[in-house]
């Protein structure tokens, strides 16, 4: 019911839109961010969040300068009368017309079906054509409001130079590849920017949500006898030049808005450290194939966390607590050991982004670029339940697939495994009774 009002409510906005911006086709992907939503200045005065009008920007001015109840005044807390919400309504029954719904015989007796008379009788809001009642109003709930906002990419996206050069104008045929330069401009070898530039793919990548400036370089230079035109020294106030030498790059900066939704299916990954051994399993990379595992952190996925933010569970210990001996902390967040082979992970949980490579090229820094994966690191699995009769195959829960998933136990006390010649997996069989749903654990692994 919550989402038939919701809806409602986008569609009565619509209506009151001009014609030709309901026509306008929306920029996709779009995502949901309710929590941005400014419930505010909806009133023309404003409300009364500071004493000076216009000061923050939606205050009427009218934040009362003393109390009248204690006569000492108390600064309002900072948002505090921010979250105003307004909506319409209609107005209630006055006593007059309340006498008339209780004196009513058709609503005394209790039994007439629901119509028009009945609704004109209970005095409720309705809306009436020529000749018949066109919508009746019986009852509203009041939801969340919706905040829609375009994106251009979403997470993981490859992030292409503009397709319209520094003036916003077409590029006239000319391959926004060939006018741009594929590395952004940086001074600082892209460290603490809101995208990822691969060097060995030589691509940029969208890997944090949310606001995204790259700044461009226009691939044919310009030089001193041969300066740029007058009117690219200042467009929209965000175009200056890269001196190299006796060569002048036009810089055009282009901001984005990045979405949290992972371009491609997301992998799950499940912390591995500590209390967590025996619940998570690491990821085996296969290093005949993989040379290299690229991790790229973000604001929200930081490499590392701080010292006081490391996770201890209840009841853990360190083997060196209770002595003098310095304390060997684990601050990694998710990480890709070249040696043991594997993926590693604990302390935070998100997104983030994974770049494979593979064999050096003949320039000894890059590699051969293999593909992207995004992979959701979370704390621990929540098991699926399944029953499993003595004597029968274990097999993956409903929507799996024996010939798609690898099962990996994490006991293996309570199964009987069946090696089939040629075949590629282990058949696993139920030998032994378990007592607890969590005696008997199996993940099943995707390629």
């Amino acid at each position: 019911m919550k989402q038939l009002f919701r809806t409602l409510l986008v569609l009565a906005g619509l209506l009151a839109l001009p014609a030709h911006a309901v026509a306008e086709a929306l920029n996709l992907p779009i995502e949901f961010r309710p929590q941005d939503t400014l419930i505010n200045y909806q009133d023309i005065r404003g409300v009364p969040i500071s004493p000076t009008i216009g000061d923050p920007p939606g205050s009427n001015g009218q934040q009362p300068t003393g109390n009248e109840s204690t006569g000492v005044f108390t600064p309002p807390t900072p948002g505090q009368f921010q979250g105003l919400m307004m909506f319409g309504g209609t107005t209630g029954i006055n006593e007059f017309d309340m006498g008339k719904v209780k004196g009513s015989p058709v609503l005394r007796a209790g039994r007439t079906p629901f119509s028009a008379a009945v609704a004109l009788e209970m005095h409720l809001p309705y809306a009436k054509g020529s000749h018949d009642f066109i919508m009746i109003l019986r009852r509203a709930q009041i939801g969340a409001p919706y905040l829609i906002r375009g994106v251009s990419f979403s997470f993981g996206s490859i992030v292409p130079p503009p397709e319209k050069d520094e003036l916003d104008l077409s590029l006239n045929g000319v391959p926004n590849t060939a006018y741009w330069l594929p590395e952004p401009f940086t001074t600082n070898n892209h460290g603490g920017a809101s995208y990822y530039w691969s060097p060995h793919a030589r691509q940029v990548y969208a890997i944090q949500p949310g606001p995204v400036s790259i700044t461009w370089r226009k691939a044919a230079s310009y030089s001193d006898s041969n300066p740029p035109p007058d009117t690219y020294s200042n467009v929209n106030g965000v175009v200056s030049f890269q001196t190299n030498g006796a060569n002048i790059f036009l810089l055009h900066t282009v901001n984005y808005v990045a979405s949290g939704s992972a371009v491609k299916p997301p992998r799950k990954m499940y912390w591995t450290q500590r209390g967590f051994q025996n619940l998570g399993v690491p990821i085996r990379v296969p290093t005949a194939r993989v040379g290299a595992v690229n991790i790229v952190y973000n604001n929200n996925f930081p490499r590392t966390v701080d010292p006081d933010q490391e996770f201890s569970g209840v009841g853990s210990t360190l083997p060196t607590e209770g002595s003098t001996n310095a304390v060997l902390q684990e601050l990694r967040t998710f990480w890709y050991d070249e040696q043991l082979g594997n993926a590693f992970a604990y302390n935070t949980e998100g997104r983030v982004f994974v770049e494979l490579l593979g064999d050096l090229r003949s320039d000894g820094e890059t590699r051969q670029p293999l593909g992207i994966e995004i992979v959701d690191v979370s704390k621990q699995a929540i098991p699926s339940d399944i029953t499993v009769e003595l004597g029968e195959r274990v097999i993956p829960p409903e929507g799996g697939s024996v010939e798609d998933l690898f099962p990996q136990q994490l006991s293996t006390s309570f199964t009987y495994l069946h090696d089939v010649a040629g075949a590629a997996r282990t058949e696993i069989y139920a030998l032994k009774e378990t007592f607890n749903l969590n005696d008997y654990l199996v993940h099943w692994l995707e390629e």
